[in-house]
C-alpha cells in the first residue's frame, strides 16, 4: 500500500507562520495555518488506496481517526524527513518497492491531483520532488530507501531543491519533477495569494483558507 505523510505543526499563535508577523497578528497567522491544515487534510483524504499519516511536531493529536499519527523524530528537518520516510517504507506490507510521499502543510494551492501526480511519477522514477517558488520543495517522495537524500542540505535556503536533486543523482536515483507551487511563508506570499484570488483564480487555495481570508477581510 502507498503511504502519504503530512508534515504538520500545531496551530498555536506565536509558534506557527511567524514570518507572516508583524504583517499579521500572530493569532491571525495561526488561524490561516489552521485553515491550511484543513485543506491539506482534505486533499490527502481524497487519495484512494493510500495510508495517510500526520507527522506532527509535538502536542495533542492533529487529525481525525482516518489519519494515523506519529511524532517527527530528529533534530534537523533532514533527520525528521529521513525518519518519516524510513518508517513509511518499513510498512510496505510485503511489497518489494512501495511508494511513500511526504507533503508539507504550507501550500495553499495543494489539490488531490498534485498528490496523485506524485504517486504516478513514482511508477517510473525513484524520487519525486515538488518544487517551491522559494527554491525548496512542497513534496518529496520515493519508492526506495533514500535517507541519504537529505544529508548535508542547507535547509531554509534557495539551494534546497537543487542540492536534494544532486544527492539523488549522486546515488543513482532517477528524479521526476512536479509543478512549481508557492508556500505561504512570507508576507510576499500572502500578497501573491490575495492577488490571485482577486483575479478570480479559484485554484489559488482551498476552501478553508479562502474562508479564513474572507473572515479576516483579506479576500472576497
Amino acid at each position: 500500500m502507498d503511504h502519504l505523510g503530512v508534515f504538520a505543526r500545531h496551530p498555536v499563535a506565536g509558534s506557527v507562520k511567524t514570518r507572516l508577523s508583524p504583517a499579521l497578528p500572530p493569532a491571525l497567522a495561526a488561524r490561516l495555518y489552521a485553515a491550511l491544515l484543513a485543506d491539506t487534510q482534505a486533499a490527502a483524504a481524497a487519495c484512494a488506496d493510500t495510508r495517510t499519516w500526520w507527522w506532527a511536531d509535538d502536542g495533542p493529536a492533529l487529525g481525525d481517526a482516518a489519519f494515523a499519527e506519529r511524532r517527527q523524530e530528529g533534530g534537523t528537518l533532514g533527520e525528521r524527513l529521513a525518519h518519516a520516510m524510513g518508517a513509511m517504507h518499513a510498512m510496505r506490507d510485503g511489497e518489494a518497492r512501495a511508494r511513500a510521499v511526504i507533503v508539507g502543510s504550507d501550500c495553499p494551492a495543494l489539490a488531490p491531483a498534485h498528490l496523485r501526480a506524485a504517486f504516478a511519477a513514482l511508477e517510473e522514477a525513484d524520487v519525486v520532488l515538488g518544487p517551491a517558488v522559494d527554491g525548496g520543495y512542497w513534496l518529496v517522495g520515493a519508492r526506495c530507501e533514500c535517507g541519504a537524500l537529505f544529508d548535508d542540505v542547507p535547509w531554509s535556503t534557495p539551494d534546497v531543491l537543487r542540492l536534494t536533486r544532486e544527492r539523488a543523482l549522486e546515488h543513482g536515483w532517477s528524479v521526476a519533477t512536479l509543478v512549481t507551487l508557492r508556500d505561504l511563508d512570507e508576507p510576499a506570499d500572502l500578497v501573491a495569494l490575495v492577488a490571485a484570488l482577486a483575479a478570480g483564480d479559484r485554484a489559488a487555495c482551498g476552501p478553508a483558507l479562502r474562508a479564513a481570508l474572507n473572515e479576516a477581510g483579506l479576500a472576497r
